[in-house]
C-alpha cells in the first residue's frame, strides 16, 4: 500500500521489500491522464447514431469490456436504435455505462474471463487522485446507462458479473469494500450487495455473483444500476476489477455458464529481451531478438469442450498492408479452462511498407472462430508491435511503484545496441504517491559498465547530468524525458540510471506483466546487486533517430527566453547577487538546497540578492523565481559558499 512502509527483508506481496528496492502502489494512471487531457468530456468522442436517439436500454444488457467499439443491432419494442461509440478504448463504453470514473484495461487482472476488464481504484477519470486531504472514502462509480425493465417484464430477471480484488495490482485493505447498488423510481440509491477482501494480499481468482433483481421495485422503464468502491482516494490503491456483465431477463439462479470461448489476455512483444526496440537496431539483426514463437491463450466459460479456430495474420499498421498470415488450426478448448495456441514468429520482409524508414509499427491481429459462440466481440484481439528509436522492457503499464531507499543509492538498468549508436534522452514515468516529489532532488547516470558479480561498487560513467527531479506531465503515457545535454555514443552494453540525493523513494512507475530484474542492478554503497523484484522498472533509453515519437511525451515547453539564471560573485561568502533576464522585475523567491537535496534556505526578497552569510562552506543549489510575488521566470544553478 501507498500508506505503508515496510523495512528490510519485510515480504508482502501488497507492499514487496527485498534489501532495500521497495515496491508500492502506483499514485497514477498515465493512460488516463492523457485521454482526460485531450478531452474534458465523453462528448469530445466522436459517435455514430444508428438512427435516432436511445432513450432506454433494451435487455440483454451485456458488457466484457473486451471491444470499446461494441456494436448493438436494432432489437425492436420499445428502444429501437442504436449508438457505435469510438471513445478512447481505457474509458467504459458509453453506450452501456453513463460515467467514466472505471479504468478499462487488460494489464491488472490476473486470469479474467476475457480480456479486458473494468478496475476500479482511487484514481478519477484524469488519472490523478481523488482527494489526498481526505484519505478514505467512496473513489470510482461505474453506473448503467437507463435500462427498460418496464412493460411485460416479468419474468426472472438477474444480473451476473465476475469480480477479483487486487490481481495484478493493489489489494484492497481490510475496510476497503466493492458495492453494487440500484436506483429506485424515486431516484434513491440502495446496495443490493458487497463485498470485502476476505483473502489479504493472496491471490484471488475471479468469482461470479448472481443478484435477483425481479422484484416490482426494479420493474420500470429507466432503472440502472451501479458499481462503487470504497478506497484509498490518494492515489492507484485498492484494485477491484470487474468482468462479464450480465443482465437479463427468463435466468434462474443456476444460469451461471456461458457458451463463450474469448482471449484472455494481450500477447506478449513478438521480440525479447524487449517489449520495444529501436527499428534500426532490430531490422538487419531480426533473427537476434525474435521470440522464436508467440502464443495467444483463449478460455472457456462452458461446461464442454468447444471447438475453436484460429488463425492470425501480421499487418502494417499505417497501410494495412498484409505482412504475413499463420495458417488456420482448429482445436478444443476444453470446459472452464485454457487453451494455448502457438506460432512461429516471421521475419519482417524487405517488401514491407516503410521497410526502408526509420521507424516501424506493426499490428497483430488475432481471431478466434468459436462453435456456437455467443459473443464475437471477444474473439478478436488486436496488438501493436512498435519498432521506434527507444529501448522498452516494459509494456507501458504501471500497476505498482518502484524505489530505492537510501541516501547516495543508485539504480543501472542494463540495454544493449546491435550496432553502434548515439543515445539523446532518457524516458522516465514518475508515480504519484504520498505527495508531488518534483522537490526531491537525483543524478542522470549513463553507465558503460558496473560490476555485475556483486562483490564491488565499481562502475564507470559515461554521462551524469545532476539537480534533476520529477516531473509528472499529463502527457502520453505519462513518460518525461529527460534529454542530454549532448549524445553519448553507445556500442553493445550500456546502463542508464540515477543516483538519488535523500532517503526518500523517487518511485519509478513499475510494470510486473514483462520480467527485467535480470538487468536491472542496484547499489547501496557496498556492491552492485542485481534486482529480486520481478518486473519491469519504466525508464527507456532513446537510442537512434533524435525524433519525438509523441509530440508532447514530456518535454519541456519552449521558454519564452533562453536567457539563463546566473549568480556573482561564486564562490560567494556573505551576499549572492542574482543576474536576471532582461525585463524581468526586481527581486524574487528563492529556495537553497544543500546537495542532499534539503532545504537549507528559502524565501522572498525585494531586491536581486541573497543575504547567505548563515549557510556553512560547501556547494549549494539556488531555485530562483524572478518578481517579489513570484513570476513565471526562473532556473536553477550552482554556487560555492567561501569560508
Amino acid at each position: 500500500m501507498a500508506r505503508l512502509l515496510l523495512l528490510l527483508f519485510t515480504v508482502l506481496s501488497a507492499l514487496v521489500v527485498q534489501g532495500q528496492e521497495v515496491l508500492r502502489s502506483a499514485g497514477t494512471n498515465p493512460a488516463l491522464g492523457q485521454v482526460a487531457q485531450t478531452s474534458s468530456g465523453s462528448a469530445g468522442w466522436q459517435q455514430r447514431s444508428g438512427g435516432g436517439t436511445r432513450d432506454t436500454l433494451c435487455l440483454p444488457f451485456f458488457d466484457d469490456f473486451s471491444n470499446p467499439r461494441r456494436w448493438l443491432g436494432n432489437q425492436g419494442g420499445p428502444c429501437t436504435d442504436t449508438v457505435h461509440p469510438t471513445q478512447a478504448p481505457v474509458f467504459p463504453n458509453n453506450l452501456f455505462w453513463a460515467d467514466r470514473g472505471a479504468f478499462i484495461n487488460a494489464t491488472y487482472p490476473e486470469n479474467p474471463p476475457s480480456f479486458g476488464v473494468a478496475t476500479l481504484d482511487g484514481l478519477n477519470a484524469r488519472g490523478k487522485p481523488y482527494n489526498e486531504a481526505t484519505p478514505f472514502g467512496p473513489a470510482d462509480t461505474l453506473t448503467s446507462k437507463p435500462i427498460f425493465l418496464g412493460g411485460t417484464l416479468t419474468d426472472s430477471i438477474f444480473l451476473s458479473f465476475y469480480y477479483q480484488p487486487g490481481g495484478r495490482g493493489d489489494s484492497p485493505d481490510s475496510q476497503d469494500s466493492l458495492l453494487l447498488q440500484c436506483r429506485l423510481p424515486d431516484s434513491t440509491w440502495i446496495t443490493v450487495w458487497s463485498a470485502l477482501n476476505d483473502n489479504g494480499t493472496l491471490p484471488d481468482p475471479f468469482r461470479l455473483v448472481m443478484i435477483n433483481l425481479t422484484g416490482p421495485e426494479f420493474r420500470y422503464d429507466g432503472f440502472q444500476f451501479r458499481f462503487r468502491n470504497y478506497a484509498t482516494r490518494s492515489g492507484n490503491n485498492d484494485h477491484w476489477h470487474l468482468d462479464y456483465v450480465l443482465l437479463d431477463d427468463d435466468r434462474g439462479r443456476g444460469d451461471t455458464l456461458f457458451r463463450d470461448v474469448s482471449f484472455s489476455e494481450p500477447p506478449a512483444s513478438m521480440i525479447r529481451p524487449y517489449h520495444s526496440m529501436p527499428w534500426l537496431q532490430f531490422r538487419n539483426n531480426q533473427a537476434a531478438f525474435l521470440r522464436p514463437a508467440q502464443e495467444a491463450r483463449a478460455f472457456n466459460l462452458f461446461n464442454t469442450a468447444i471447438n475453436t479456430n484460429f488463425q492470425d495474420s501480421l499487418l502494417e499498421s499505417s497501410t494495412l498492408g498484409l505482412v504475413g498470415l499463420t495458417a488456420s488450426e482448429s482445436a478444443a478448448v476444453p470446459a472452464g479452462g485454457y487453451y494455448t495456441y502457438v506460432h512461429n514468429n516471421p521475419e519482417i520482409p524487405a517488401s514491407t511498407p516503410n521497410y526502408d524508414e526509420d521507424s516501424l509499427s506493426l499490428t497483430w491481429k488475432l481471431r478466434l472462430r468459436p462453435s456456437g459462440d455467443i459473443d464475437p466481440f471477444n474473439d478478436t484481439l488486436l496488438f501493436r508491435q512498435d519498432f521506434y528509436n527507444y529501448y522498452a522492457y516494459d509494456d507501458g503499464s504501471a500497476e505498482r511503484a518502484y524505489g530505492l531507499i537510501g541516501t547516495g543509492a543508485k539504480l543501472a538498468y542494463r540495454f544493449a545496441t546491435s550496432t553502434p549508436d548515439s543515445l539523446y534522452a532518457v524516458y522516465i514515468h514518475w508515480s504519484f504517491i504520498n505527495g508531488n516529489l518534483g522537490d526531491k532532488f537525483f543524478s542522470l547516470l549513463v553507465y558503460q559498465n558496473v560490476d555485475t558479480t556483486g562483490l564491488t561498487d565499481t562502475d564507470s560513467i559515461l554521462y551524469q547530468e545532476d539537480f534533476l527531479v520529477p516531473k509528472y506531465p499529463d502527457s502520453v503515457n505519462g513518460w518525461w524525458v529527460y534529454n542530454l545535454e549532448q549524445p553519448v555514443a553507445v556500442d553493445g552494453i550500456f546502463y542508464i540510471g540515477w543516483l538519488q540525493s535523500q532517503e526518500d523513494l523517487l518511485n519509478v512507475g513499475f510494470d510486473r506483466n514483462t520480467a527485467a530484474n535480470r538487468n536491472l542492478y542496484f547499489n547501496l554503497g557496498d556492491a552492485w546487486l542485481q534486482s529480486s523484484l520481478v518486473g519491469s522498472v519504466m525508464m527507456r533509453p532513446q537510442v537512434g533517430p533524435n525524433y519525438r515519437v509523441y509530440p508532447t511525451l514530456g518535454v519541456n515547453a519552449a521558454p519564452a527566453t533562453s536567457f539563463a539564471l546566473k549568480v556573482w560573485p561564486n564562490p560567494a561568502q556573505d551576499v549572492l547577487m542574482i543576474s536576471v533576464a532582461p525585463g524581468q522585475p526586481e527581486g524574487g523567491l528563492y529556495r537553497i538546497c544543500n546537495l542532499q537535496g534539503s532545504a537549507v534556505l528559502s524565501g522572498r526578497t525585494s531586491v536581486n540578492r541573497i543575504d547567505i552569510a548563515g549557510l556553512a562552506p560547501g556547494m549549494y543549489l539556488l531555485e530562483w523565481r524572478s518578481g517579489y510575488g513570484g513570476g513565471e521566470w526562473g532556473g536553477v544553478t550552482r554556487f560555492v559558499r567561501s569560508p
